[in-house]
């Protein structure tokens, strides 16, 4: 009778005892494992928005393209840490969402004068200030911020793995690029050392010529070695998986300006936790009333009054809690703009190279048109040796500076589509 007369009684945290007792739904029932990572509010059957936002996002990665292939390498060899915290916090929310129901325990107790009483004790919460939903909130605003990190970790994971496959394609192009010119400067070494040899040329020439080939044999190591090591840093992530060669950077779709970046996500998920956090600790410091029942030998009853432990500090507490929340808010607003900012930085970044990588082209254009009229004019006799082998090493110089702005465009495309979330499908991860 109690309980009936408490159904609609502020703070009584949802209780249900009519469907209780005829098991409904919403009750205590058996938690299947494969009903328990359901990703919906606790107890109340409405899918989370900040959950269903991270469901729905889609991948900018072609479906099937070489980067496609490297993501699902990368994600299929997760170490699965932010997935074992996600479902710890899924498990957590289902226990909280039964909290409203009554607990059962024994009760063993010897009295004074050496009489055994046992029976079950049977305690049912009429009224606690809100303490047990607040506990629900909180508990589902946990599986919140935990989908949210797992959700970074994935797109962390994929990015380091896209970077990584983007250097080793990197590297590989501009050694290629510096063998190739070593072997037209070995050229040029021979022609020097025959017309020194024949008294056309001077040593300081030849030695001219052997200080650049050094140089781009240099060069050619070194990025030789940058390829070998991302090349092997890229197997031991992705477990040794067969990837297609990158054979040149491809760019990647943009994700819309209007998809909010996963740290404003994880900023609103935290204020909302911070805020149950809140509730839950004001609920604490005011009474509860709850009832009371021994099942045994002498069936009785008691109705019970808790106080919250109110002190002079109670008041400057509560105050705390709030100004804690308002400041989980504040931090929303500030992930905001720092996401705003980052955006308009990268997009202004990436127009940017666009712009340096076009002049670069046509800077490489004229370059390779220069060195065939040099070529040209040498094997008349109008332009000497030292004259051209110059010309061609620019045009390698700025062969390479292109190729270095190539990459960096796709560099900066994956960092955009990394702060957004949109190097996975929500779904898959």
């Amino acid at each position: 009778m109690c309980l009936s007369g408490c159904v609609g009684a502020q703070g009584l945290s949802d209780v249900k005892p009519v469907a209780f007792l005829k098991g409904e739904s919403g009750t205590l029932s058996e938690v299947k494992d494969s009903e328990a990572p359901s990703l919906t509010v606790a107890n109340s059957g409405e899918a989370s928005p900040i959950i269903t936002d991270l469901l729905n996002r889609r991948s900018v990665l072609a479906s099937g393209s070489a980067y496609d292939q490297v993501a699902q390498a990368v994600l299929s060899t997760s170490s699965g840490v932010a997935e074992a915290e996600l479902r710890a916090s899924k498990m957590r929310a289902v226990a909280r969402s039964k909290n409203w129901l009554p607990t059962v325990g024994p009760y063993i107790s010897l009295d004074s004068l050496g009489e055994l009483v046992a029976g079950l004790l049977v305690e049912v919460t009429l009224y606690d200030n809100g303490k047990r939903k607040a506990e629900r909130a909180f508990a589902a605003a946990d599986v919140e911020v935990s989908a949210v990190a797992l959700s970074q970790d994935m797109n962390d994971r994929v990015f380091d793995g896209l970077k990584l496959y983007i250097t080793t394609a990197e590297a590989r192009e501009k050694a290629s690029m510096a063998e190739r010119g070593l072997g037209r400067m070995r050229e040029f070494n021979r022609v020097v050392s025959e017309r020194v040899s024949g008294g056309a040329s001077s040593l300081s020439d030849q030695r001219v010529v052997r200080s650049i080939i050094s140089e781009m044999e240099h060069e050619a190591r070194t990025h030789r070695e940058a390829q070998q090591s991302a090349a092997a840093e890229l197997a031991t992530l992705t477990g040794g998986a067969n990837l297609p060669e990158l054979t040149q950077a491809t760019g990647l779709s943009l994700p819309p300006e209007s998809l909010t970046q996963l740290d404003v996500v994880r900023a609103e998920a935290e204020a909302k936790r911070a805020q149950a956090e809140g509730s839950l600790e004001r609920a604490s410091m005011l009474p509860t009333l709850g009832v009371t029942g021994f099942l045994g030998q002498g069936d009785n009853s008691s109705v019970d009054y808790k106080g919250g432990g109110l002190g002079l500090g109670t008041a400057a507490e509560k105050e705390a809690s709030r100004a804690r929340e308002a400041a989980a808010q504040a931090g929303v607003a500030k992930a905001r703009e720092a996401a705003a900012r980052k955006r308009a930085q990268l997009d202004n970044r990436l127009s940017a190279l666009k712009r340096q990588e076009h002049d670069s082209a046509d800077l490489v254009q004229q370059t390779r048109a220069n060195y065939r009229i040099f070529q040209d004019q040498f094997e008349a006799g109008q332009k000497s040796v030292m004259d051209v082998l110059s010309v061609y090493e620019q045009m390698i110089r700025e062969e390479l500076k292109h190729i270095d702005l190539k990459y960096e465009i796709a560099l900066t495309e994956l960092e955009i589509a990394r702060v957004s979330g949109a190097l996975a499908d929500g779904a898959s991860i």
